[in-house]
């Protein structure tokens, strides 16, 4: 009778972790093919690439249709260049993110190509974590478009995943997509936590008005071989040259929402300790966040309907025409400053695109 109940133990043991499996490590997709990665870059696709990083960097979002032009025309060729689908996957999602710089542009269009390639992306290289939490954000884009909360739970246990696997990275990517909610929903306060919980990666007692924690982000050096630790995430690099300045941006945005503007003023300040500060493009943005930041607890709590226009001093970051330049812009000082003579292509290895989690 013993036997037998410890073998009927294990067997909802055994349901039990499957069922887990099924429900929390499932990774649903627009596309079902299940391909090989290929890493022999043709001239056309290295020529395409190339382009999507230098528009990227200069913050072109009106080079975005012949990025996506050369970018296709690549993937027509070898449909499991893994850069070069991925390249895809950013770029329609960088459509997305700023549609506030166009008149023309499809959101559900760029939502649904978006889903598409960061799927197969995944699909070639399940073990990126990267792509699984940008996989996430896109699947919330799309379910709350078209109001699917199947597709919304998908795209939020798939983010759950990936903060498991690569905490630092996935958490903020989560956290920032859920910022759009209104201050009062649940998940917004999930991401408060996510945000509060990533500002102690900065510093270990993490107080913004504190000596140690000014310090500390100060002591931040621009990273040159970012692709060799998963704490690049907390750092400028050439990938973002302005990371730390955007993340106290958006953390500062999410306080000033939550009705914490004081806080806020305290955490945007921090910016200012960033080596690379004076050379951002968007610090007068964020100065006069700290002169507005009471006022602007009812702006950033407004609802925008789909396709107004707003203007960026009175909007959350990710709602404004720079939510990803605001990290990835690299400016002219940049250039001329800290990245003169930089090689990228000894950071754009196999290592950097296929990194595990």
């Amino acid at each position: 009778m013993k036997k037998l109940i410890f073998i009927g133990i294990v067997f909802l043991a055994v349901c039990g972790w499957a069922v887990y499996q099924i429900i929390f490590n499932s990774v649903n997709t627009i596309t079902q093919s299940a391909k090989n990665y290929s890493w022999a870059e043709s001239t056309l696709s290295k020529s395409a690439n190339e382009y999507f990083w230098d528009q990227f960097h200069l913050g072109n979002y009106d080079s975005i249709p012949v990025i996506l032009e050369k970018l296709t025309s690549a993937y027509i060729n070898d449909p499991n260049d893994i850069r070069t689908v991925t390249h895809l996957a950013f770029t329609h999602m960088w459509a997305i993110a700023e549609h506030q710089n166009s008149n023309k542009t499809s959101t559900i269009e760029h939502a649904t190509m978006a889903q598409k390639y960061f799927g197969e992306s995944y699909q070639m290289n399940p073990r990126d974590t990267r792509i699984l939490s940008f996989l996430s954000s896109v699947k919330l884009i799309n379910g709350s478009i078209s109001q699917d909360d199947g597709l919304l739970k998908d795209g939020y246990l798939n983010g759950l995943k990936a903060i498991r696997e690569w905490k630092s990275f996935s958490a903020f990517s989560l956290a920032y997509t859920m910022s759009r909610l209104p201050y009062a929903d649940q998940k917004y306060q999930e991401a408060m936590e996510l945000m509060r919980n990533l500002a102690f990666d900065y510093a270990a007692n993490f107080n913004p008005k504190s000596k140690e924690t000014q310090q500390a982000i100060s002591e931040m050096k621009l990273l040159k071989n970012e692709h060799l630790s998963k704490d690049r995430v907390f750092y400028n690099s050439w990938v973002a040259p302005h990371n730390i300045e955007g993340f106290f941006m958006a953390y500062g945005d999410m306080l000033v929402k939550n009705g914490d503007w004081e806080e806020g003023i305290d955490v945007y300040k921090l910016a200012r300790f960033s080596e690379q500060y004076d050379s951002w493009d968007y610090k007068d943005i964020l100065e006069n966040r700290i002169i507005n930041a009471k006022a602007n607890v009812e702006m950033f709590r407004m609802e925008i309907p789909q396709g107004q226009k707003t203007e960026i001093e009175n909007t959350l970051l990710i709602q404004t025409k720079i939510s990803c330049r605001s990290c990835h812009q690299m400016s002219i000082p940049d250039v001329k400053t800290f990245f003169t003579n930089y090689d990228e292509s000894n950071l754009l290895t196999k290592s950097f695109y296929l990194v595990e989690k």
